[in-house]
């Protein structure tokens, strides 16, 4: 049980950031978790097929148990800043060697998170230079979407803010759409596959640690807005969006993947994310499944 003074307790002594955010600049960080689902579903798609969606269930029902959590964390240190690994290096101050463990590791998630999509972006380029007949090293393209992040992070909180939401917004949108259209589509159009498969594989307890270890990945992330806490001019306001964030949860990583293991099946896709999308896509959007995918 948290002391009631935890809250205050030390936070005299560090430097308080100022509070430049508002709420829906601090709301945007709080999307960028969701967004990566499509990074990390054409991957568990090719390797798990029809069984991933018994890897991602588990791990919402988690991870939404992990923002409400967060959020009563967040309640105690109002004035901390770094979210979930701060929490934790304050719960566990009498243990500092497991709190440096668990803060470093999460320190390293977010620092994957800059490769992972590089790896997106540079495969949706590429993709589209092709069809176009341009080629373009991939040393290239990884080197400037790996600086492009630093340099516009170094602009400031409130610039990356402000870019990232002008972005998150549209990318959201495109990718609720796709989830309930998509699922709609399977249930009620005359020319569907059917909503549920034909027969299910076995999946081994090794396969599912192992995938639901990288799923984890996605789903615990998505208390993002937490660490904009101190940043916030409303900083009980980003801290109740870690509600909504949680119930975003269930349609894009479980309704989401159910769209493409029922409409990606071609297995010459591979793990390649934005030719899974598209091809998921393309029953219910038609010629315009490339060109809305490559907003999100």
């Amino acid at each position: 049980m948290l002391h009631p003074n935890h809250s205050t307790l030390g936070q005299s002594s560090y430097p308080r950031l100022t509070r430049s955010l508002s709420a829906v600049e601090s709301w945007g960080f709080g999307l960028t978790a969701h967004i990566s689902w499509t990074a990390l579903v054409p991957a568990i798609h090719a390797a798990l097929g029809v069984q991933a969606i018994f890897v991602w269930i588990p791990a919402v029902i988690f991870g939404m148990l992990l923002n409400y959590q967060v959020k009563r964390l967040g309640m105690h240190f109002i004035n901390v800043a770094g979210g979930t690994p701060n929490y934790a290096t304050k719960l566990l101050q009498n243990y500092p060697g497991l709190a440096r463990y668990a803060a470093i590791g999460y320190l390293l998630t977010w620092v994957s998170y800059l490769s992972v999509n590089t790896i997106v972006l540079r495969d949706l380029i590429k993709v589209n230079l092709q069809a176009l007949g341009v080629t373009c090293p991939d040393i290239f393209l990884d080197i400037g979407f790996t600086l492009l992040p630093f340099i516009v992070a170094f602009s400031g909180t409130r610039a990356l803010s402000i870019l990232h939401l002008f972005f998150v917004i549209p990318a959201l949108g495109l990718l609720i759409t796709f989830c309930v259209q998509g699922l709609s589509w399977l249930a009620f159009s005359p020319v569907s596959p059917g909503f549920f498969p034909s027969s299910w594989s076995s999946l081994s307890f090794v396969d599912w640690a192992k995938w639901f270890f990288f799923v984890t990945y996605a789903t615990y992330s998505c208390e993002t807005a937490s660490s904009f806490v101190a940043d916030s001019c409303h900083p009980t306001k980003t801290l109740r969006f870690l509600d909504v964030a949680a119930w975003m949860m269930p349609p894009i990583f479980i309704g989401g993947s159910w769209v493409v293991m029922r409409l990606a099946t071609n297995p010459d896709l591979k793990d390649n994310a934005f030719l899974n999308l598209v091809a998921a896509s393309q029953p219910f959007w038609g010629r315009f499944a490339s060109v809305s995918v490559s907003f999100y």
